[in-house]
């Protein structure tokens, strides 16, 4: 099986790092909720996407979790 991502081999939907990354993403959205008194998914995909501080692989999540969302 290949990563969704970025085609690396994987024994899942995404290789271990992207894996980590859409994790990662998916736990900070509600702290990024309380924090701002409210935002949708996203929204907040899109704040991810366009923070300098983003890693790569959070945002190739990001990007695909928009897409699967809409």
């Amino acid at each position: 099986m290949k990563c969704r991502v970025c085609g690396r081999e994987s024994t899942a939907d995404l290789c271990r790092y992207h894996g980590e990354a859409e994790e990662r993403l998916r736990a900070a959205y509600p702290h990024w909720v309380r924090a701002y008194g409210g935002m949708k998914w996203k929204d907040y995909l899109d704040s991810v996407k366009r923070n300098p501080q983003t890693g790569q692989w959070a945002k190739e999540i990001a990007e695909l979790l928009k897409g699967d969302s809409e």
